[in-house]
């Protein structure tokens, strides 16, 4: 799990992601986020998987979430030019995880029109 990685060794995956501390308040705002709320979402999902009252919601949840991240890092890369191969690691990662809740989503719950 992402966030537990985060949370035990944010010096290792910060520097993984490109990102460095410059201070504390560094180091706190991104455990804050990788950590705590990707833990967060972790556990909404995980919830919603196992609750079949919550499953229409963790799907559009994960939808939402990794949508608007399928949409932003290509053209931040674009933009930004030079990513390392983390960048691409874990961009793929998302859009496996996107592509998948769309397809769930479609499946289980289709649009009637």
């Amino acid at each position: 799990m992402f966030s537990l990685w985060c949370l035990f060794n944010p010096k290792g995956t910060a520097t993984f992601q490109g990102y460095d501390f410059v201070n504390n308040s560094g180091k706190t705002e991104y455990l804050s986020v990788y950590a705590g709320l990707e833990f967060g979402f972790s556990v909404f999902l995980v919830l919603s998987a196992f609750l079949p009252s919550a499953r229409l919601a963790g799907l559009i949840f994960c939808v939402c979430i990794y949508g608007g991240l399928m949409i932003v890092r290509p053209i931040a890369a674009i933009v930004y030019g030079n990513v390392d191969k983390a960048t691409y690691l874990i961009g793929s990662l998302e859009y496996v995880l996107g592509i998948v809740g769309i397809i769930l989503l479609v499946r289980d719950h289709g649009f009637k029109g």
